[in-house]
């Protein structure tokens, strides 16, 4: 009996010892998996660059700014009408600078031509292109306000490829009080003639959204400096301003342009999710100046006189919107 008794004790020992052995064995190989998967995390970090937050990519659309769930911002009832029109151009014609005439705290304009270099932007009848049309109107602008005494900036002075973040950081390095930027549109499959002006915001219509896909290609901005510029996105007196400055514009643009084109529609002053107005610190405005696809309008920016006529209308919505300000300030 004794014997058995002994046999059993050494029985549940030599068991414990190999249970014993049998658990470091287990955390053994447990340790080595964690090691294991630490690695294959340094080597995909390696593999695959940044953490998905900060790589980016060079490009993105006007989507990517509405998926960005921006706040909706109370800019203030609907911009008035400014002066009366025949008042206004009368003034116009003295020879008395503007800026001096009025306190108006506005002395630098920067002016953005849109597209240029290997980017034409639309490619409209008789072979118009929009980056040249832009550049020549800005030209003539700039000679036009310089004459009222402020001092006028562009973003290009040549045919040449600058990407939107270049055209942003330009103005921002400048005093920049306004940022007009210039295009003109294209609808080869319609035979529309319209006018609208942009300030930035959000807007989900279809026809906006390519639009604005189209202008924001090659902003060379990552989702970072979005982010960025998304933050500093809290100047309600930006949007306020920028909507009166797109106010003033659009009904300077569709009130002469129906001198000659009667027919021409006014499709208004619209938020839109442009990259080139959320990155400027300045009130600033997209305007489309033109449709370069209807065979009328075609023909006659093919002219120096409709083109010198642009920048005239252009002239007069931005001291218009001077002029207001002065009156509100």
């Amino acid at each position: 009996m004794l014997r058995r008794v002994y046999e059993e004790n050494r029985r549940i020992k030599d068991g414990g010892a190999a249970e014993a052995a049998l658990r470091r064995r287990y955390a053994t190989l447990w340790a080595g998996g964690v090691v294991l998967i630490l690695l294959l995390v340094v080597v995909g970090v390696q593999l695959f660059g940044e953490e998905p937050g900060d790589a980016g990519t060079p490009d993105f659309g006007a989507t990517t700014i509405l998926d960005a769930n921006l706040p909706v911002l109370d800019v203030g009832p609907d911009a008035d009408a400014g002066l009366d029109p025949d008042q206004f151009r009368e003034m116009l014609k003295g020879s008395t600078p503007l800026a001096a005439l009025f306190d108006l705290q506005v002395r630098t304009i920067v002016l953005d031509p849109g597209h240029g270099g290997d980017d034409p932007g639309a490619i409209g009848l008789k072979e118009v292109w929009e980056k040249d049309v832009t550049l020549d109107v800005a030209r003539r602008l700039r000679r036009r306000l310089e004459q009222r005494g402020y001092t006028v900036l562009m973003t290009r002075e040549e045919d040449e490829t600058v990407s939107l973040r270049e055209r942003v950081e330009f103005a921002n390095r400048q005093p920049t009080d306004l940022f007009v930027s210039i295009h003109a549109n294209s609808f080869p499959d319609a035979p529309v003639n319209a006018l609208e002006t942009y300030y930035f915001g959000a807007n989900t219509e279809r026809t906006l959204l390519r639009l604005a896909e189209a202008e924001n290609q090659g902003s060379d901005y990552t989702l970072a400096d979005f982010n960025d510029m998304i933050r500093r996105l809290s100047s309600t007196v930006k949007l306020q301003e920028s909507r009166r400055l797109a106010t003033a514009v659009q009904r300077s643009l569709v009130s002469n342009t129906r001198i000659e084109a009667p027919n021409v529609q006014d499709w208004g002053v619209k938020a839109g999710p442009f990259v080139v107005l959320l990155g400027s610190d300045a009130p600033s405005i997209l305007a489309e100046i033109s449709v370069l696809s209807n065979a009328a309008q075609a023909d006659r920016l093919q002219t120096e006189a409709h083109r010198e006529q642009l920048a005239a209308f252009l002239e007069e919505g931005v001291l218009n919107y001077l002029v207001d300000r002065s009156r509100r300030q």
